[in-house]
């Protein structure tokens, strides 16, 4: 009972932050359900706070937008910063701040007032689009068909520039190719084992520097396989190991939270992303005085321990999905719902993706179980 109540006051302390941006969200516009539609002509003055299989914002809003689900379209006005994350998210409208994004495709074909972060796996600037200052962010692979104002700082498998960039290109970037008609009116400064590719018509206005990637110690291909092997088969043991414990001891909680998750995945995956966000703000906000110095610190070990607990909890949903959503066999469910998560775990590129969605959305799990019970009370 002891570690239970350690364990609780752990998760306690870190929905602060949860329950902090939630009531900002109350206050505001919080909207959660299968497909959730701004219309053309419809005006939101204040913050919207979105989460759904299916979100298009046509009209206006007047606020930041906190957005998760499937498929993501923003093609009206944002005065504010954006903030998403889904498997398919498209901006064709206006953005008067910054993006952060992260999804599997991302196309944006609209115009970014100010910078744009983003995390995918492929990554389109379309032909007509504008970002007026930075692009950063990783992807797999990166078309830049419009203009970015300032500097690019990427990391990518393959980019190709057909667009304009109004500065310096920046980062690690495998082949980089610049197409007939692609501009780049500053330097290239970025880690490859290969030369740019420059086609007729395509200009560089800066000077080429290429840095050869580090070199790291050779192995055998057998000992590479056996550490790869190795690091598999640990990560997945002692997942199991704490997926075992926590479906021994805490077997109701885990069924509740999978229910809930299942019956509106937007609004968990929301909740998730929302204080993966709040919850570092908090803690610099408390470091600023002396006073909140403890309570960061134990923000911090509480947020270590939800991290810990993501997935496992995500990999008993699954494990229910899986096998059945009636099954009333946890040491069956938690193996099995692991098992298949690791696996995509390793999966280069794809599994970084899969890693980052589950971190929040077993986040939003956990807070939406933890509020629940403190509700409850």
């Amino acid at each position: 009972m002891k570690h239970i109540k350690v364990l609780t006051l752990g998760l306690g302390l870190i929905a602060l932050s949860a329950l902090a941006t939630v009531g900002i969200a109350n206050a505001q516009s919080f909207q959660t359900s299968s497909t959730i539609t701004v219309a053309a002509g419809k005006t939101i003055d204040s913050m919207l706070f979105a989460g759904g299989n299916n979100i298009d914002i046509a009209g206006i809003v007047n606020g930041d937008v906190y957005c998760a689900g499937q498929n993501i379209t923003i093609s009206g006005e944002v005065t504010g910063d954006v903030f998403c994350a889904g498997q398919s998210i498209t901006i064709s409208g206006t953005v008067d701040g910054s993006i952060r994004l992260a999804g599997q495709s991302v196309v944006i074909s609209g115009i970014i007032h100010n910078n744009a972060s983003i995390a995918a796996q492929n990554l389109s600037i379309d032909k007509n689009s504008v970002i007026n200052r930075d692009l950063v962010g990783g992807s797999q692979t990166t078309t830049i068909n419009g203009l970015i104002g300032r500097d690019v700082v990427i990391g990518s498998e393959n980019m190709t520039i057909n667009g304009a960039v109004g500065r310096d290109i920046n980062g690690d970037i495998n082949a980089l190719t610049i197409g007939s008609t692609g501009q780049v009116s500053g330097k290239l400064d970025y880690t490859s084992a290969n030369n740019p590719t420059i086609n007729d018509g395509g200009h560089v206005s800066g000077t080429t520097t290429i840095y050869a990637p580090k070199d790291t110690p050779k192995m055998n291909g057998n000992w590479v396989g056996a550490a790869i092997l190795g690091g598999f088969v640990y990560f997945l043991i002692a997942m199991i190991l704490i997926g075992t414990a926590l479906a021994l001891i805490i077997p109701q909680t885990l069924n509740e939270a999978t229910a809930k998750a299942m019956k509106n995945p937007g609004k968990i995956t929301l909740i998730g992303l929302l204080t993966v966000l709040a919850t570092p703000l908090l803690v610099i906000m408390l470091f600023m005085s002396v006073i909140g110095i403890p309570l960061a610190i134990l923000i911090m070990l509480a947020s270590l321990i939800v991290m810990i607990l993501n997935t496992p909890f995500v990999g008993y949903m699954l494990g229910k999905v899986i096998i059945s959503k009636n099954t009333k066999k946890p040491f069956l469910i938690m193996p099995l719902g692991l098992s298949v998560l690791t696996i995509v775990y390793f999966i280069p590129i794809l599994g970084f993706i899969i890693m980052f969605a589950a971190q929040v959305f077993g986040t939003g799990m956990i807070m939406t179980q933890v509020c629940t019970r403190k509700i409850a009370k």
